[in-house]
């Protein structure tokens, strides 16, 4: 059994950044200036033994990995930004990462490709960098980017390939043509294969005939389902979530965490696919998007245990290699939603994940 989380690289200034927000800006100026919207509302949320850390400096993913396996975290899965021309945002940690073998931990990388808007600042229609897909000499530009990461003897295999997300798959106009890319490129590189896995997908999503291997549990996209089967839950989003109650008093979108867990739990008994269950330990975006935002109210490690118990439960149903729950995330503080430790915890959390794996 594997545990990956998601991992962040937005904890250093880029010239882009530096440029849109002002100089000096990453995910750590938004966790700062956050503040609470109504009462129990915990914000902000700091981290504890990490620190408001660098990810240019080499020994910090050093320690985070340190700290990740010493608690059961296998692994963590990249998120790669690669818009299209040899564009690529945020890729100096995981180009570090590549050539530092001090840091001994299992990874796979994460596409994703979605184009980026001014989220960072609530400003969400405002376009800064628009995903493109150019066509074949780009993806074999962007599999040559990608190689060292597959080759690396650190990178989570399936069947012997190389693990690839696609965070967004229904994005691409051309996914056919992206694919096959990659797969004869991985081939023609002494590589089986690309083992696939899609990320976020809709529920018209054909998975079966999408030609992935794999995809992460994409229930979540259809949470307001699971809203009214509780009374509190019901009060909440036709109550304090209404649109116009929430315009008036400045609220963000509020869901309790039990409703959450029935959503991310409410497994098949049968998919077409390999399905992976993704497990969420806490989620705060308000520091990002202020009260257009989502809080989960009532999380907590106990809570999370319950949570993670389930998807644990559903993963070793998964062939051997296959056996692995993703959880998100290790390290989005901006979106109050992370593994690390805080403040208020310290490494809840992450005992849990090892009494978990024990």
């Amino acid at each position: 059994m594997k545990l990956f989380a998601y991992f962040l690289p937005q904890f250093h200034p880029t010239p882009e950044n530096n440029q849109w927000w002002g100089n000096g800006f990453t995910e750590w100026t938004n966790v700062t200036k956050a503040s609470p919207f109504f009462p129990g509302h915990q914000q902000p949320k700091l981290p504890a033994d990490l620190g408001f850390y660098d990810l240019r400096i080499p020994e910090v993913m050093e320690e985070q990995a340190k700290i990740a396996m010493a608690h059961g975290v296998d692994g963590f899965v990249f998120y790669h930004y690669w818009f299209g021309d040899g564009k690529v945002m945020l890729e100096k940690p995981i180009q570090q990462f590549l050539k530092n073998h001090k840091v001994d931990i299992q990874f796979c990388m994460c596409w994703a490709n979605e184009s980026w808007k001014g989220t960072w600042h609530g400003a969400g229609n405002r376009l800064l960098i628009e995903q493109k897909y150019l066509g074949k000499e780009d993806y074999l530009v962007h599999f040559q980017y990608l190689l060292p990461f597959f080759e690396d003897k650190r990178s989570l295999k399936i069947e012997g390939k190389p693990v690839f997300q696609v965070y967004a798959p229904e994005s691409i106009p051309d996914l056919d043509l992206f694919l096959a890319t990659f797969n004869e490129q991985a081939l023609l590189n002494g590589l089986p294969g690309i083992f696939w896995i899609a990320v976020k997908s809709s529920p018209k999503w054909n998975a079966k005939h999408s030609k992935f291997d794999g995809m992460v549990n994409p229930n979540l996209s259809q949470i307001n389902k699971y809203l009214t089967k509780s009374i509190s839950g019901f009060f909440l989003r036709y109550g304090l979530n209404n649109p116009i109650i929430r315009r008036v008093f400045r609220l963000p979108k509020t869901i309790f965490f039990h409703s959450v867990r029935a959503c991310l739990e409410d497994f098949k008994e049968n998919y077409s696919i390999d399905f992976f269950p993704l497990a969420i330990p806490n989620w705060d975006n308000t520091p990002r998007t202020k009260n257009l935002g989502t809080v989960y109210l009532q999380t907590n490690p106990k809570a999370f245990g319950e949570h993670l118990k389930a998807c644990l439960k559903q993963a070793r149903k998964n062939q051997s290699d296959r056996k692995i729950v993703f959880i998100k995330s290790w390290n989005e503080w901006a979106e109050g939603n992370f593994l690390e430790p805080d403040q208020k915890f310290g490494k809840s959390f992450l005992e849990v994940i090892k009494s978990q794996k024990s």
